[in-house]
């Protein structure tokens, strides 16, 4: 039984399980662990980028640890990584085909399928490098511009620092012939 608070809901509020039993958290619940906003985490599912793995009675979204993991990395891609909304569902579609290709994979003992999956899961990571490979080009691309705008402002404090030594002497030079 549980204790009941003055209101006669629980003290502590049971925590509804999902499928295989496992612990459903809410909307609440899950912007706390992940930083995003509700909105955030609505427009998501909206684009198919998550998927709550269930809902109350009263239409509430409940959220497993899985989905959580998802939501993480759905903003890790998109924070750390820098990818589009777009880009972020590719990634997501290539890790759901690497997944089903590696239960194919080990789902059979057939030699010439087993080949066959490992070229496909190769393609799909070779396809992921890629695209990493092109956005970190595109940084490094970036980080050298700013070094070089970097590297121009330094030479024109150490330029401007030259010219006030220069004057400083100037002035002193001046200051001592004329109390000669």
């Amino acid at each position: 039984m549980n204790e009941r608070n003055e209101r006669g809901r629980s003290a502590e509020p049971e925590t509804p399980s999902g499928p295989g039993g496992s612990a459903q958290l809410r909307m609440e619940e899950v912007v706390k662990r992940t930083g995003l906003t509700p909105r955030a985490i609505r427009y998501y599912e909206e684009l198919g980028l998550v998927h709550p793995s269930s809902r109350t009675a009263g239409g509430f979204r409940l959220f497993t640890e899985s989905d959580v993991a998802s939501l993480l990395r759905v903003n890790e891609l998109q924070t750390l990584l820098g990818f589009s909304l777009a880009e972020v569902k590719q990634t997501l579609d290539v890790d759901a085909i690497r997944a089903e290709v590696r239960e194919a994979y080990f789902g059979t003992n057939d030699p010439a399928a087993r080949q066959e999956l490992l070229d496909q899961a190769s393609g799909l990571i070779q396809s992921q490098i890629r695209i990493i490979d092109e956005r970190m080009a595109r940084l490094a691309k970036l980080r050298d511009e700013q070094q070089d705008r970097l590297d121009r402002i330094r030479a024109r404090q150490e330029q401007l620092a030259e010219e006030r030594r220069d004057s400083a002497s100037a002035n002193r030079s001046r200051a001592g012939n004329a109390g000669a």
